[in-house]
């Protein structure tokens, strides 16, 4: 599958370029090669780590890409974390992964928010979970729908987006209470995110593969490997049922990680692609021409 998704990215590269708009800020150390989610840090930097099979650690780098802090998580293993999110005092780490739709509990680690303390080892408490809506693991290969790389905290409970392998392609919004315990993951909302074009890799670009809600609360982020959704004048937690602006990032990279440096700017990071030297990068995107001029 990887092979093939390389293969599909060099043809995708040696015809279209980065997007515009997209402004390159740095490059991630050399030990993060698999950038899975972002958090905003202190002072206009970053948290990220490796995904499955990376080390229990959280990476604190700026927006160049310079490591500066590396905190440990203990009790907290690191079998597929895919995203990170936050609250004023919190960090909730995604240990969702499901390729294989197979796993009949998924994770998530809380953690003290690292922007509050200089500790370089951090103890998790865990939030276990499950699908309401998942039978089977795995579930018939037309209803492989239960992978999951997104999350996000909104009042005092946590959102996840699931990743289909199956057509039609969409995610599901699941929402789970934010404390620790063995809780129920009940399903709120879905949302079409595409059908591939001729030619088009039927997977890359409609995979939701991370996910951020803005400081004010106002507009929620969903990126996939082309695309980045901002969804805004929603009513409480019905994310998908306000108003949407899709905006196309280029065929480029394997995006894995967003998030809100601000109101008005998002930060992205994709994974590095050792093959073909791609990706590894961090990058800005200014969202204020999609609103102020409805540019889409």
């Amino acid at each position: 599958m990887l092979q093939k998704l390389s293969l599909c990215l060099l043809g995708l590269l040696l015809s279209q370029t980065l997007s515009a708009q997209l402004v390159t800020t740095g490059k991630l150390p050399d030990f993060l090669l698999e950038s899975s989610g972002l958090a905003l840090g202190k002072e206009t930097t970053i948290w990220t780590f490796n995904d499955s099979g990376g080390r229990q650690e959280l990476y604190q780098c700026n927006t160049e890409g310079k490591h500066l802090r590396t905190v440990k998580i203990k009790n907290a293993p690191n079998n597929d974390w895919e995203d990170i999110t936050q609250d004023l005092g919190n960090f909730y780490i995604g240990d969702f992964g499901n390729n294989g739709n197979k796993r009949k509990t998924l994770h998530i680690f809380k953690i003290t928010n690292p922007n509050t303390t200089d500790s370089l080892a951090l103890k998790a408490s865990k939030i276990s979970f499950r699908f309401e809506d998942q039978t089977a693991f795995p579930p018939p290969k037309t209803e492989m729908n239960f992978d999951c790389e997104s999350i996000l905290w909104f009042e005092n409970h946590l959102y996840v987006f699931t990743k289909h392998r199956t057509l039609p392609m969409k995610t599901n919004l699941y929402r789970i209470p934010d404390q620790p315990g063995e809780l129920i993951a009940k399903r709120i909302g879905s949302f079409a995110t595409g059908v591939a074009q001729p030619g088009e890799h039927p997977w890359f670009g409609y995979w939701i593969t991370a996910a951020d809600i803005s400081p004010d609360k106002q507009k929620v982020a969903l990126i996939s490997g082309t695309t980045l959704w901002i969804f805004y004048d929603f009513e409480k937690d019905l994310f998908f049922e306000g108003k949407m602006k899709k905006i196309p990032l280029g065929p480029n990279t394997q995006k894995e990680g967003v998030c809100f440096l601000n109101n008005d700017e998002v930060i992205i990071s994709d994974e590095y692609i050792r093959r073909f030297d791609l990706g590894g990068k961090l990058y800005t995107l200014d969202l204020k021409p999609y609103f102020d001029y409805n540019v889409l």
